[in-house]
């Protein structure tokens, strides 16, 4: 059993919608509420609330830039949305802000919450104290655990445990054992604008060459592709997926190891192979005109393939349709009980210029299904068993069922 709530309320409206929930689901064993606005800046006040309203059951609250459920999308205004479900073992963690070592710590939070068993981890990281280095080698912490997650709107997520304790840190969230892992599939709001080439020559996070030719040369030739039809100012982006493999000869012949990638973070057919890339999209940070070369960081090294992509509403729309029909068939023969859609706030209204769009897909996919969710900074999406990459101007879906 579960159910779901979104309102455009303060303090007063969020207490009689908790109480709401926790009469529908007496049994409730796990909660999150997603709060924006006012809410969103008195977050230990929301949590406080939560502590009262749900007593016993875990919970976490996670400040965001705005809210949704199947209801609709709540941009620009205060208000929450939140689901609260039966079944499983639900355990918050946190890890202190100004930790030495987080990503251990983060690690052992994870070992520590799971014990050895299958288990899911949703977590919510504040974008000032996280950095995507704390989610290497997550999985080693809980291997086999189901990982997602998602950056707040600024302030940090707190976590309620049943004892009624607040857990505040970096980053956040809950650890679900006893429950079957989410179905969880994500895709961004980008078209690619090139095919991948492999970054040659790198200096201080600036990549100077990939391909053969200068990055800058590169970017200039796919930005050339998008003619007068382009916005006024498209955001043009780098696509990063990994090195390609070499490949593999067997019964069948050679085989591309690229091939049958998911797009878990994203992906797309290149001209460079017909295969499906998984790819990240990352911000152009700058430009170093007298290298020819791009600053992107330290994620492009050698070896990294490289593309160019803009943020694209009619590639968001396909790509969470996709996504949402891919995870609806991967889960026949069991029962939906609940889903998490975690959409950054690059999508939402700004980029479809009508409100809601998401909001539909899901109503149309997933019918009454309760759904609860949030627009973020960034979003940590799946991209191999136990690996999670941090994601920008993606959709993450998760649906929670179980055995029918």
């Amino acid at each position: 059993m579960a159910r779901s709530f979104s309102a455009t309320c303060g303090p007063d409206g969020l207490v009689h919608h908790l109480a709401e929930l926790r009469s529908a689901v007496p049994s409730a064993s796990g909660g999150v509420v997603f709060v924006s606005g006012q809410l969103a800046q008195r977050a230990s006040s929301v949590a406080e609330l939560i502590r009262s309203a749900w007593r016993g059951v875990p919970a976490c609250v996670v400040p965001a830039a705005g809210v949704l459920s199947e209801r609709g999308e709540i941009e620009g205004d205060t208000g929450a949305s939140g689901v609260l479900w039966a079944g499983g073992r639900v355990t918050p963690f946190a890890v202190p802000e100004r930790a030495e070592d987080p990503g251990r710590l983060l690690r052992e939070a994870l070992a520590r919450t799971a014990g050895g068993r299958a288990a899911t981890a949703i977590l919510f990281a504040r974008p000032g104290a996280f950095a995507p280095g704390m989610l290497e080698g997550l999985g080693a912490g809980a291997p086999g655990a189901c990982l997602f997650g998602a950056g707040t709107a600024s302030g940090a997520a707190i976590g309620v445990t049943s004892q009624g304790e607040l857990l505040e840190g970096a980053v956040a969230g809950l650890a679900i054992t006893g429950l079957a892992p989410p179905l969880v599939d994500a895709s961004p709001a980008a078209r690619l604008l090139s095919a991948f080439h492999p970054v040659e020559e790198v200096s201080g996070g600036i990549v100077l060459r990939a391909g053969g030719r200068s990055a800058l040369d590169l970017l200039s030739a796919a930005t050339a592709t998008l003619g007068e039809q382009a916005s006024a100012q498209p955001l043009v982006l780098a696509a990063l997926a990994e090195p390609q493999r070499a490949p593999e000869t067997g019964a069948a012949g050679p085989r591309d190891d690229a091939a049958g990638e998911s797009g878990a973070a994203g992906s797309a057919g290149s001209a460079d192979s017909a295969a499906s890339v998984r790819y990240v999209l990352r911000p152009i940070r700058g430009i170093d005109p007298s290298r020819r070369g791009l600053l992107l960081g330290d994620e492009a090294r050698p070896g990294v393939r490289i593309a160019f992509a803009v943020r694209d509403a009619a590639a968001g729309r396909a790509g969470l349709e996709g996504t949402a029909r891919q995870v609806s068939r991967n889960a026949l023969g069991s029962a939906p009980r609940f889903a998490l859609y975690l959409s950054c706030a690059g999508r939402g209204q700004g980029l479809y210029g009508a409100p809601d769009v998401e909001a539909r897909i899901l109503r149309q996919r997933f019918a009454d299904l309760p759904i609860a969710g949030m627009h973020s900074s960034f979003e940590i999406a799946p991209w191999a068993p136990g690996e999670v990459r941090l994601a920008l101007y993606t959709g993450v879906l998760a649906l929670f069922r179980a055995p029918s």
